[in-house]
């Protein structure tokens, strides 16, 4: 019986760091991404390539079994829906439909559907600890952040009628990070200024060093999943720890 941590997006940025902090933890790991991370051989560590963003490999991956099978046995089950596309980062009328697309399949029916699969499949004696990775774009209204900011909106009402539900043994929050320092940030810098009027906030984010660091936040998210009060606050933010930089 053990811990076996299931993070979405785990190739790089918070993922990736979420990842190196758990297995310096011991824990079981299992990443879903497009891309393998870049890390060393690990027997705790198994990666699995898929487009969460894809209608039939999310099905695929539901059906095949990979999911029961890493989580059977395990005394407690974590999952961290991580994967996110922050594009379009562009106001109403300029927004690809492709894109918007992408982020409503990838934010919100992935994260959706596998906390679906996992609450079904949980063995009756495990725990399940289920984190959506959201957003203060999801909690305040921003130009430009209309589609990003609605799908983290979603993980939040989500989130609050999973914890209505009163699972036997589930325990869920979503989380909002702050502002990490990862590859989605260096998106939203190189961003069109006509088309997404935060563009410069973000910049100088950048310049003036208040990025909070991937590998820094990754600790304080799990030490939150930890704690005895998990789930007690469904909506939550890692800035209730102190010291923690970002907006």
């Amino acid at each position: 019986m053990d811990t076996g941590v299931i993070i979405s997006g785990h190739s790089s940025g918070l993922g990736l760091a979420l990842v190196e902090h758990y297995l310096s933890a011991g824990c079981r790991i299992l990443g879903l991404s497009r891309r393998q991370a870049a890390l060393g051989p690990s027997e705790k560590l198994l990666q699995h390539s898929v487009d969460l963003s894809r209608a039939e490999a999310l099905a695929a991956l539901l059906s095949d079994g990979l999911l029961d099978d890493f989580s059977a046995g395990a005394r407690e089950i974590i999952l961290i829906n991580n994967a996110a596309a922050v594009a379009p980062n562009a106001v109403a009328g300029m927004q690809s439909a492709g894109e918007i697309s992408t982020a409503v399949s990838l934010n919100i029916a992935a994260p959706l559907l596998l906390t679906n699969h996992l609450i079904a499949c949980k063995p009756k004696r495990s725990v399940l600890k289920i984190v959506h990775i959201s957003s203060g774009a999801g909690r305040n209204a921003y130009p430009g952040w209309s589609v990003y900011g609605a799908s983290k909106a979603a993980l939040d009402h989500h989130a609050r009628c999973i914890a209505a539900e009163q699972h036997a043994g589930v325990y869920i929050a979503s989380i909002a990070p702050g502002v990490v320092d990862t590859p989605m940030q260096a998106e939203i810098r190189a961003s069109h200024d006509g088309a997404f009027p935060m563009r410069q906030r973000f910049l100088d984010l950048k310049e003036q060093g208040g990025l909070s660091s991937p590998a820094d936040t990754a600790a304080r998210i799990a030490a939150m999943i930890a704690s005895a009060d998990f789930g007690k606050e469904v909506i939550d933010d890692v800035r209730r720890y102190a010291g923690h930089k970002g907006n």
